[in-house]
Protein backbone atom coordinates (compact mmCIF):
# COMPACT_ATOMS: atom_id res chain seq x y z
CA UNK A 1 0.00 0.00 0.00
CA UNK A 2 1.24 3.50 -0.83
CA UNK A 3 2.47 5.48 2.17
CA UNK A 4 -0.07 8.16 1.21
CA UNK A 5 -2.92 5.85 2.16
CA UNK A 6 -1.87 5.02 5.69
CA UNK A 7 -3.71 6.68 8.57
CA UNK A 8 -2.23 9.66 10.41
CA UNK A 9 -2.93 11.44 13.69
CA UNK A 10 -2.67 15.25 13.56
CA UNK A 11 -3.29 16.33 17.13
CA UNK A 12 -6.96 15.52 17.72
CA UNK A 13 -7.57 14.92 14.00
CA UNK A 14 -7.50 11.34 12.73
CA UNK A 15 -6.80 11.14 8.99
CA UNK A 16 -7.51 8.05 6.92
CA UNK A 17 -5.04 9.11 4.21
CA UNK A 18 -2.28 11.65 3.73
CA UNK A 19 -3.37 13.49 0.58
CA UNK A 20 -4.20 17.02 1.76
CA UNK A 21 -5.81 19.91 -0.10
CA UNK A 22 -3.25 22.70 0.29
CA UNK A 23 -4.50 26.24 0.97
CA UNK A 24 -5.28 27.92 -2.36
CA UNK A 25 -6.52 31.47 -2.90
CA UNK A 26 -9.32 31.32 -5.50
CA UNK A 27 -11.30 34.64 -5.23
CA UNK A 28 -14.82 33.16 -5.20
CA UNK A 29 -16.26 34.79 -2.06
CA UNK A 30 -18.93 37.49 -2.27
CA UNK A 31 -17.31 40.67 -3.58
CA UNK A 32 -19.00 43.06 -1.15
CA UNK A 33 -19.49 41.06 2.05
CA UNK A 34 -16.59 38.57 1.65
CA UNK A 35 -19.01 35.85 2.74
CA UNK A 36 -18.24 32.33 1.47
CA UNK A 37 -20.59 31.45 -1.37
CA UNK A 38 -22.58 28.43 -2.52
CA UNK A 39 -19.98 28.10 -5.28
CA UNK A 40 -17.29 27.69 -2.62
CA UNK A 41 -19.43 25.13 -0.84
CA UNK A 42 -19.63 23.09 -4.04
CA UNK A 43 -15.87 23.36 -4.60
CA UNK A 44 -14.88 22.11 -1.14
CA UNK A 45 -17.58 19.43 -1.09
CA UNK A 46 -16.35 18.07 -4.43
CA UNK A 47 -12.90 17.56 -2.90
CA UNK A 48 -13.97 16.15 0.46
CA UNK A 49 -13.20 12.49 1.20
CA UNK A 50 -13.70 10.18 4.16
CA UNK A 51 -10.97 11.01 6.66
CA UNK A 52 -9.26 13.45 4.29
CA UNK A 53 -8.04 16.91 5.33
CA UNK A 54 -8.94 20.03 3.37
CA UNK A 55 -7.20 23.29 4.27
CA UNK A 56 -9.15 26.32 3.12
CA UNK A 57 -7.88 29.20 1.10
CA UNK A 58 -6.30 32.03 3.07
CA UNK A 59 -9.09 33.75 5.00
CA UNK A 60 -8.83 37.32 6.28
CA UNK A 61 -9.01 37.89 10.03
CA UNK A 62 -9.91 41.57 9.51
CA UNK A 63 -10.22 44.17 6.73
CA UNK A 64 -6.82 45.55 7.72
CA UNK A 65 -5.14 42.75 5.77
CA UNK A 66 -7.61 42.57 2.88
CA UNK A 67 -5.51 42.12 -0.30
CA UNK A 68 -8.18 41.95 -3.00
CA UNK A 69 -11.86 41.59 -3.78
CA UNK A 70 -13.64 38.21 -3.48
CA UNK A 71 -11.39 36.80 -0.75
CA UNK A 72 -13.30 35.34 2.21
CA UNK A 73 -13.26 36.75 5.71
CA UNK A 74 -14.03 35.23 9.08
CA UNK A 75 -14.54 38.26 11.32
CA UNK A 76 -18.30 38.82 10.91
CA UNK A 77 -21.27 36.72 11.90
CA UNK A 78 -22.42 36.49 8.28
CA UNK A 79 -19.00 35.27 7.12
CA UNK A 80 -18.91 32.71 9.92
CA UNK A 81 -22.35 31.42 8.94
CA UNK A 82 -21.20 31.12 5.33
CA UNK A 83 -18.25 29.02 6.42
CA UNK A 84 -20.48 26.85 8.60
CA UNK A 85 -22.44 25.75 5.53
CA UNK A 86 -19.19 24.62 3.91
CA UNK A 87 -17.95 22.86 7.04
CA UNK A 88 -21.24 21.02 7.47
CA UNK A 89 -21.16 19.86 3.85
CA UNK A 90 -17.57 18.60 4.14
CA UNK A 91 -18.42 16.80 7.38
CA UNK A 92 -21.42 15.16 5.70
CA UNK A 93 -18.93 13.39 3.41
CA UNK A 94 -16.76 12.34 6.34
CA UNK A 95 -14.09 14.93 5.62
CA UNK A 96 -12.04 17.18 7.90
CA UNK A 97 -11.42 20.87 7.29
CA UNK A 98 -9.00 23.45 8.67
CA UNK A 99 -9.31 27.19 7.99
CA UNK A 100 -6.19 29.22 7.23
CA UNK A 101 -6.11 32.53 9.13
CA UNK A 102 -4.53 35.34 7.12
CA UNK A 103 -3.30 38.90 7.48
CA UNK A 104 -1.40 40.10 4.43
CA UNK A 105 0.23 43.16 6.00
CA UNK A 106 1.97 45.26 3.35
CA UNK A 107 0.42 43.23 0.51
CA UNK A 108 -2.95 44.93 1.10
CA UNK A 109 -3.23 47.93 -1.22
CA UNK A 110 -4.29 51.26 0.25
CA UNK A 111 -7.33 51.47 -2.09
CA UNK A 112 -8.90 48.61 -0.12
CA UNK A 113 -9.61 51.23 2.55
CA UNK A 114 -12.69 52.02 0.46
CA UNK A 115 -13.98 48.44 0.32
CA UNK A 116 -17.55 48.07 1.70
CA UNK A 117 -16.19 45.96 4.58
CA UNK A 118 -13.49 48.47 5.56
CA UNK A 119 -13.09 49.33 9.24
CA UNK A 120 -11.80 52.81 10.20
CA UNK A 121 -9.82 51.24 13.05
CA UNK A 122 -8.26 48.61 10.78
CA UNK A 123 -7.20 50.33 7.58
CA UNK A 124 -4.52 48.95 5.26
CA UNK A 125 -1.60 49.20 4.63
CA UNK A 126 0.45 48.04 7.67
CA UNK A 127 3.59 45.97 8.22
CA UNK A 128 6.49 45.42 10.58
CA UNK A 129 8.24 48.44 9.04
CA UNK A 130 7.76 50.98 6.25
CA UNK A 131 9.38 48.78 3.59
CA UNK A 132 7.32 48.66 0.39
CA UNK A 133 6.91 45.35 -1.43
CA UNK A 134 8.57 45.21 -4.86
CA UNK A 135 6.64 44.91 -8.09
CA UNK A 136 3.01 45.57 -8.90
CA UNK A 137 -0.38 44.19 -7.91
CA UNK A 138 -3.85 43.81 -9.35
CA UNK A 139 -5.20 43.67 -5.81
CA UNK A 140 -6.67 47.15 -5.90
CA UNK A 141 -10.29 48.04 -5.28
CA UNK A 142 -10.87 48.67 -9.01
CA UNK A 143 -8.69 45.78 -10.16
CA UNK A 144 -6.30 48.11 -11.96
CA UNK A 145 -2.60 47.31 -11.81
CA UNK A 146 -0.58 49.51 -9.45
CA UNK A 147 2.61 49.44 -7.44
CA UNK A 148 2.29 48.19 -3.88
CA UNK A 149 1.47 50.80 -1.26
CA UNK A 150 4.03 52.01 1.25
CA UNK A 151 3.07 50.40 4.57
CA UNK A 152 2.73 52.04 7.94
CA UNK A 153 4.65 50.24 10.71
CA UNK A 154 2.31 48.79 13.31
CA UNK A 155 2.84 50.52 16.64
CA UNK A 156 3.71 48.32 19.58
CA UNK A 157 0.49 49.37 21.32
CA UNK A 158 -1.50 48.10 18.30
CA UNK A 159 -0.22 44.53 18.59
CA UNK A 160 -2.72 43.53 21.33
CA UNK A 161 -5.57 44.56 19.03
CA UNK A 162 -4.04 42.50 16.21
CA UNK A 163 -3.85 39.49 18.52
CA UNK A 164 -7.50 40.01 19.47
CA UNK A 165 -8.32 39.83 15.76
CA UNK A 166 -6.60 36.44 15.57
CA UNK A 167 -8.52 35.32 18.65
CA UNK A 168 -11.83 36.44 17.19
CA UNK A 169 -11.12 34.61 13.95
CA UNK A 170 -10.27 31.42 15.86
CA UNK A 171 -13.42 31.77 17.94
CA UNK A 172 -15.52 32.18 14.81
CA UNK A 173 -13.79 29.16 13.26
CA UNK A 174 -14.73 27.10 16.30
CA UNK A 175 -18.32 28.32 16.09
CA UNK A 176 -18.43 27.43 12.38
CA UNK A 177 -17.39 23.88 13.31
CA UNK A 178 -13.93 23.80 11.76
CA UNK A 179 -11.83 20.84 12.86
CA UNK A 180 -8.72 23.01 13.06
CA UNK A 181 -7.27 26.41 12.24
CA UNK A 182 -4.00 27.15 10.48
CA UNK A 183 -1.99 30.29 11.17
CA UNK A 184 -0.59 31.66 7.91
CA UNK A 185 2.93 32.77 8.86
CA UNK A 186 4.42 32.26 5.39
CA UNK A 187 4.79 33.64 1.87
CA UNK A 188 5.74 37.23 2.66
CA UNK A 189 2.55 38.11 4.52
CA UNK A 190 2.33 39.95 7.85
CA UNK A 191 3.91 37.46 10.25
CA UNK A 192 6.57 36.61 7.65
CA UNK A 193 7.22 40.36 7.35
CA UNK A 194 8.01 40.38 11.07
CA UNK A 195 10.22 37.29 10.75
CA UNK A 196 12.48 38.46 7.91
CA UNK A 197 15.11 41.12 8.49
CA UNK A 198 14.72 42.80 5.09
CA UNK A 199 11.11 43.66 5.99
CA UNK A 200 11.54 44.11 9.76
CA UNK A 201 13.65 47.15 10.68
CA UNK A 202 12.12 47.62 14.13
CA UNK A 203 14.11 48.51 17.24
CA UNK A 204 11.46 47.50 19.81
CA UNK A 205 10.78 44.05 21.26
CA UNK A 206 9.41 42.85 17.89
CA UNK A 207 12.60 43.65 15.96
CA UNK A 208 16.34 43.21 15.97
CA UNK A 209 17.25 39.74 17.20
CA UNK A 210 15.77 36.61 15.66
CA UNK A 211 14.08 35.84 18.98
CA UNK A 212 12.39 39.25 18.89
CA UNK A 213 11.35 38.84 15.26
CA UNK A 214 9.73 35.51 16.19
CA UNK A 215 7.77 37.16 19.01
CA UNK A 216 4.64 37.93 16.96
CA UNK A 217 4.59 34.35 15.68
CA UNK A 218 4.62 33.08 19.27
CA UNK A 219 2.02 35.55 20.45
CA UNK A 220 -0.32 34.79 17.55
CA UNK A 221 -0.16 31.05 18.28
CA UNK A 222 -0.87 31.71 21.95
CA UNK A 223 -3.75 34.07 21.15
CA UNK A 224 -5.36 31.50 18.86
CA UNK A 225 -4.90 28.81 21.50
CA UNK A 226 -7.22 30.74 23.83
CA UNK A 227 -10.07 29.88 21.46
CA UNK A 228 -8.90 26.64 19.82
CA UNK A 229 -6.83 23.94 21.56
CA UNK A 230 -3.27 23.65 20.29
CA UNK A 231 -4.05 20.08 19.27
CA UNK A 232 -6.31 21.66 16.63
CA UNK A 233 -3.92 24.40 15.51
CA UNK A 234 -1.51 24.24 12.57
CA UNK A 235 1.06 26.78 11.39
CA UNK A 236 2.42 27.36 7.89
CA UNK A 237 5.87 28.82 7.28
CA UNK A 238 7.97 29.09 4.12
CA UNK A 239 11.75 28.81 4.60
CA UNK A 240 13.67 30.47 1.77
CA UNK A 241 17.30 30.12 0.78
CA UNK A 242 19.71 31.64 -1.72
CA UNK A 243 18.60 30.73 -5.23
CA UNK A 244 15.11 29.62 -4.22
CA UNK A 245 11.70 31.23 -4.44
CA UNK A 246 11.20 34.64 -2.77
CA UNK A 247 7.66 35.42 -1.72
CA UNK A 248 6.79 39.07 -2.42
CA UNK A 249 10.35 40.18 -1.73
CA UNK A 250 10.58 38.95 1.86
CA UNK A 251 13.99 37.49 2.69
CA UNK A 252 16.47 37.18 5.51
CA UNK A 253 20.23 37.55 5.77
CA UNK A 254 20.47 34.31 7.78
CA UNK A 255 17.48 32.16 6.78
CA UNK A 256 18.82 28.93 8.25
CA UNK A 257 19.17 30.44 11.71
CA UNK A 258 15.85 32.27 11.40
CA UNK A 259 13.78 29.24 10.46
CA UNK A 260 15.68 26.96 12.82
CA UNK A 261 14.66 29.30 15.64
CA UNK A 262 11.08 29.61 14.38
CA UNK A 263 10.62 25.85 14.09
CA UNK A 264 12.20 25.19 17.48
CA UNK A 265 9.79 27.76 18.88
CA UNK A 266 6.78 26.07 17.29
CA UNK A 267 7.97 22.67 18.48
CA UNK A 268 7.28 23.79 22.06
CA UNK A 269 3.52 24.06 21.45
CA UNK A 270 2.56 20.48 20.54
CA UNK A 271 0.57 21.71 17.53
CA UNK A 272 -1.67 19.57 15.36
CA UNK A 273 0.77 20.07 12.48
CA UNK A 274 3.41 22.24 10.86
CA UNK A 275 3.03 22.97 7.13
CA UNK A 276 6.24 23.77 5.25
CA UNK A 277 6.34 25.21 1.74
CA UNK A 278 9.04 23.77 -0.49
CA UNK A 279 10.65 26.74 -2.32
CA UNK A 280 10.52 25.24 -5.81
CA UNK A 281 7.67 27.06 -7.53
CA UNK A 282 8.01 28.54 -11.02
CA UNK A 283 4.82 30.56 -11.36
CA UNK A 284 3.31 28.77 -14.31
CA UNK A 285 6.23 29.21 -16.72
CA UNK A 286 5.92 25.56 -17.74
CA UNK A 287 2.14 25.14 -17.75
CA UNK A 288 2.07 24.38 -21.47
CA UNK A 289 4.21 21.29 -20.88
CA UNK A 290 3.85 20.00 -17.34
CA UNK A 291 6.52 17.36 -17.97
CA UNK A 292 9.18 20.08 -18.24
CA UNK A 293 8.37 21.96 -15.02
CA UNK A 294 11.61 21.69 -12.99
CA UNK A 295 9.67 22.36 -9.82
CA UNK A 296 8.14 18.89 -10.11
CA UNK A 297 11.54 17.18 -10.21
CA UNK A 298 13.69 19.33 -7.93
CA UNK A 299 14.84 17.81 -4.68
CA UNK A 300 13.53 18.80 -1.27
CA UNK A 301 15.07 21.69 0.66
CA UNK A 302 13.35 21.57 4.02
CA UNK A 303 13.57 18.05 5.52
CA UNK A 304 17.35 17.85 5.89
CA UNK A 305 17.46 21.23 7.59
CA UNK A 306 14.37 21.11 9.78
CA UNK A 307 12.86 17.61 10.12
CA UNK A 308 15.02 16.81 13.16
CA UNK A 309 13.98 20.03 14.90
CA UNK A 310 10.25 19.32 15.01
CA UNK A 311 8.76 16.35 16.85
CA UNK A 312 5.20 16.65 15.57
CA UNK A 313 3.61 15.94 12.17
CA UNK A 314 4.85 17.98 9.22
CA UNK A 315 2.89 18.48 6.00
CA UNK A 316 4.91 19.34 2.90
CA UNK A 317 3.55 21.37 -0.02
CA UNK A 318 5.00 22.73 -3.24
CA UNK A 319 5.89 20.84 -6.41
CA UNK A 320 4.84 17.35 -5.35
CA UNK A 321 3.43 14.86 -7.85
CA UNK A 322 1.53 11.60 -7.34
CA UNK A 323 4.86 9.83 -7.91
CA UNK A 324 7.14 11.89 -5.66
CA UNK A 325 4.68 12.35 -2.78
CA UNK A 326 4.65 8.70 -1.61
CA UNK A 327 8.47 8.67 -1.58
CA UNK A 328 8.57 11.82 0.56
CA UNK A 329 6.25 10.19 3.10
CA UNK A 330 7.81 6.72 2.93
CA UNK A 331 11.30 8.16 3.48
CA UNK A 332 10.12 10.13 6.51
CA UNK A 333 10.71 13.57 5.02
CA UNK A 334 7.07 14.54 5.51
CA UNK A 335 4.06 12.96 7.20
CA UNK A 336 1.49 14.15 4.66
CA UNK A 337 1.55 16.03 1.36
CA UNK A 338 -0.47 19.08 0.35
CA UNK A 339 -1.46 19.24 -3.32
CA UNK A 340 -2.48 22.48 -5.02
CA UNK A 341 -2.60 22.71 -8.81
CA UNK A 342 -3.53 19.06 -9.37
CA UNK A 343 -6.24 19.22 -6.70
CA UNK A 344 -7.69 22.26 -8.45
CA UNK A 345 -8.12 20.36 -11.71
CA UNK A 346 -9.02 16.99 -10.18
CA UNK A 347 -11.80 17.11 -7.59
CA UNK A 348 -11.35 13.34 -7.17
CA UNK A 349 -7.55 13.56 -6.87
CA UNK A 350 -7.44 11.20 -3.88
CA UNK A 351 -9.21 8.48 -5.86
CA UNK A 352 -7.05 9.04 -8.94
CA UNK A 353 -3.80 8.82 -6.98
CA UNK A 354 -4.93 5.68 -5.21
CA UNK A 355 -5.99 4.01 -8.46
CA UNK A 356 -3.13 5.49 -10.55
CA UNK A 357 -5.57 7.13 -12.95
CA UNK A 358 -4.52 9.93 -15.34
CA UNK A 359 -5.26 13.52 -14.40
CA UNK A 360 -7.11 16.51 -15.83
CA UNK A 361 -4.74 19.29 -16.89
CA UNK A 362 -5.11 22.53 -14.98
CA UNK A 363 -5.71 25.91 -16.62
CA UNK A 364 -3.87 28.63 -14.73
CA UNK A 365 -5.85 31.41 -16.40
CA UNK A 366 -8.90 30.38 -14.33
CA UNK A 367 -7.12 29.99 -10.98
CA UNK A 368 -7.97 33.53 -9.91
CA UNK A 369 -11.07 34.27 -11.98
CA UNK A 370 -13.01 36.38 -9.51
CA UNK A 371 -16.46 35.02 -8.68
CA UNK A 372 -16.57 32.62 -11.64
CA UNK A 373 -17.42 28.90 -11.74
CA UNK A 374 -15.01 28.51 -14.68
CA UNK A 375 -12.02 26.42 -13.71
CA UNK A 376 -13.44 26.10 -10.23
CA UNK A 377 -16.28 23.59 -10.02
CA UNK A 378 -16.39 22.44 -13.65
CA UNK A 379 -13.38 20.09 -13.79
CA UNK A 380 -14.77 16.59 -14.44
CA UNK A 381 -14.50 13.58 -12.18
CA UNK A 382 -12.65 10.71 -13.82
CA UNK A 383 -15.72 8.82 -15.01
CA UNK A 384 -16.94 11.92 -16.89
CA UNK A 385 -13.59 13.06 -18.28
CA UNK A 386 -12.43 12.97 -21.89
CA UNK A 387 -9.84 10.22 -21.49
CA UNK A 388 -7.85 11.42 -24.50
CA UNK A 389 -7.15 14.76 -22.78
CA UNK A 390 -5.78 13.34 -19.53
CA UNK A 391 -2.16 13.36 -18.33
CA UNK A 392 -0.65 10.06 -17.14
CA UNK A 393 0.75 10.51 -13.64
CA UNK A 394 4.18 9.23 -14.67
CA UNK A 395 4.54 12.09 -17.18
CA UNK A 396 4.28 14.80 -14.52
CA UNK A 397 7.87 15.71 -13.67
CA UNK A 398 10.17 12.91 -12.60
CA UNK A 399 10.09 10.46 -9.73
CA UNK A 400 12.90 11.24 -7.29
CA UNK A 401 15.02 8.25 -6.36
CA UNK A 402 15.38 9.97 -3.03
CA UNK A 403 15.04 13.54 -1.91
CA UNK A 404 18.18 15.53 -2.63
CA UNK A 405 19.04 16.65 0.85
Amino acid sequence: MSALFEGLQLGELRLKHRVVLAPLTRFRADRKTLVPTELMKEYYTQRATEGGLLITEATCISPEGLPDNNVPGIWTKEQTQGWKKIVDSVHAKGGLISVQLWHTGRMAHETMRDHPMADPERLPTVSASDVTAPGKTGGTLSGEIDTYSKPRPLREDEIPRLLEDYKRAARNAREAGFDAVELHAAHGYLIDQFLNDNTNKRSDKYGGSIENRCRLLREAVEAISEEMPLSRVGVRISPQFEGTMRFFGASDSNPLELYTTAIKTLDQYNLAYLLLTEPRWFGGKFDKDHSKDPGFSMGLYNPSKFRHLYRGPIIGAGGFTPLTAPDAVHNGHYDAIGFGRWFISNPDLVHRIQQKLPLNKYVRETFYKHGSPDGYVDYPFYEDADKSALVPQEKIGASLESAKL
